[in-house]
């Protein structure tokens, strides 16, 4: 992973007045989340009266603020809006649109993203979140019976201990380059003799999930009781948790696996699409999680957390206004709410749930409260209209369990890994190769050796084919 504590992100220079023959801006995002319809007709390109339509029809949000005449709208919505109107007016972009939040590009039974909730295989994830363990999860996106599972125990047996202390998990580079090097030779994984193909199958994958664990946290692919036990229980174990605290680590986990096709997702069914082996295909995914625009986020979270939430709290709770919102993150929040940078998703706001990414309020909802948390969030959403995301919930997580560093992304990709095996098995089975076609951007003017465009013929001349 690129080290995000490192991305200087300046929070642009903005302007609250303009001249006469300006276009009005957006508002500063520290004031108000919400725009003028003068201001959201400009950037629309449209008159006045098309913004009423695009709110009858669910496309923008407006209310009537106090002291603003006529109605305001949603600047991030304004914002997508109007990206969207612009692939629609060029062609080129539709294509590239679709990669960037766009339409969908292939089909899956897997998840559904719909109204502000997500389903495993049309069951709410959330509502599953509340009592499934990530075994019971994979059992469903896998789509095999609870007796093809290997079995597990329901709590730590005593020869299940770590040897290896915990202490600061590996960097995600470490981890990447220690799943390249475990071995597939016959024999590493586990041979269930006598169980059904589907048993030994699942059997197979599942040791993929440990072998994952086990990566993430430094340790030997070899310990012979890490695959007798629940994953969140392994977590458990290793850091010292109590109940309550491991039940939030499963809670995460089942939430984290799967979210149709984010980058990562996406980069596993690239792979898996080609025939390669499951184990190169989940690499893919993983490799796709380092980056510092993916699963870096939560490293880049973890590194400002302090900044974020620091400074004079209590003095202003008590004063009655809201806590400032340190220039970092205002610079973020603005371009989230101009859909200006891929930064979009650094702490706030997600493009499918303009309401709050129900993931992010389940995992803050039960873990132990914080009031520096509840402060941020709530300051955050009153001057933006964003919700915190999934990187800050787990970072939030980490943070009120007093987890290592890199426990958020541990998380996220211990629990996306069971999502990743289902979708390499699903486009696996589909028999699909993914391989779309580019737009050549330079232009074809200028070609080296490009053949002569045929001349049109006399209309008075006849020409027979043969």
């Amino acid at each position: 992973m690129a080290d995000t504590s490192r991305i200087h992100h300046q929070p642009p220079e903005m302007t609250t007045r303009s001249s006469p023959m300006a276009a009005p801006g957006p508002a500063d995002p520290a004031e108000t989340p919400w725009i003028s319809a003068e201001q959201a007709a400009s950037m629309l390109g449209v008159k006045r009266s098309s913004l009423y339509s695009y709110v009858s029809r669910g496309l923008l949000r407006a209310q009537r603020l106090p002291q603003h005449r006529g109605s305001s709208y949603m600047l991030a919505d304004v914002a997508r809006l109007a990206r969207q109107r612009s692939a629609i007016r060029n062609p080129s972009k539709v294509a590239q649109s679709a990669l960037d939040w766009g339409q969908a590009v292939l089909p899956s039974s897997i998840t559904l993203v719909k109204d502000g909730q997500f389903h495993y295989r049309g069951r709410n994830a959330v509502a599953l979140a509340e009592r499934a363990t990530l075994e019971e999860t994979a059992a469903l996106l896998w789509q095999c019976a609870s007796a093809d599972m290997p079995q597990s125990p329901t709590c730590p047996q005593q020869d299940a201990q770590v040897a290896v202390p915990p202490g600061r998990l590996p960097e995600p580079e470490a981890v990447l380059g220690h799943w390249h090097r475990l071995s597939l030779e016959p024999g590493v994984l586990p041979q269930a003799d006598g169980a059904s193909s589907m048993a030994q199958d699942m059997a197979r994958n599942m040791a993929l999930v440990h072998r994952m664990c086990a990566a993430l946290l430094g340790l030997p692919h070899d310990m012979p009781a890490v695959g007798s036990m629940p994953v969140h229980r392994i977590l458990q174990r290793h850091w010292k948790l109590d109940d309550h605290a491991a039940d939030l680590l499963r809670r995460a986990l089942v939430l984290c696996a799967d979210h149709e096709l984010n980058a990562s997702t996406f980069a596993v069914r690239v792979v898996a699409s080609t025939g390669a082996q499951l184990h190169a295909s989940l690499g893919a995914g993983l490799a796709a999680l380092s980056g510092p625009r993916h699963g870096g986020m939560t490293q880049l979270i973890d590194a400002h957390w302090d900044e974020w939430h620091g400074g004079g709290d209590r003095q202003q709770e008590h004063s009655g206004s809201p806590p400032p919102i340190s220039p970092h993150l205002q610079g973020l929040l603005h371009e989230t709410q101009t859909g200006s940078t891929p930064s979009y998703c650094a702490g706030f706001g997600h493009p499918l749930y303009p309401d709050g990414d129900p993931r992010s309020m389940a995992l803050i909802a039960a873990m132990p409260p914080l009031p520096a948390v509840r402060r941020l969030t709530a300051t955050v959403l009153q001057q933006t209209g964003l919700h915190p995301s999934l990187d800050y919930a787990l970072v939030a997580v980490q943070r009120s369990l007093g987890l290592p560093q890199g426990a958020a992304f541990l998380l996220f990709a211990l629990g996306r890994t069971v999502g990743w095996i289902a979708h390499a098995r699903e486009q696996s089975e589909s028999g699909q190769l993914i391989r779309p076609r580019a737009i050549y951007a330079a232009g074809e003017a200028e070609l080296e050796n490009a053949p002569a465009k045929a001349q049109p013929l006399p209309s008075s001349r006849m020409v027979r084919f043969r």
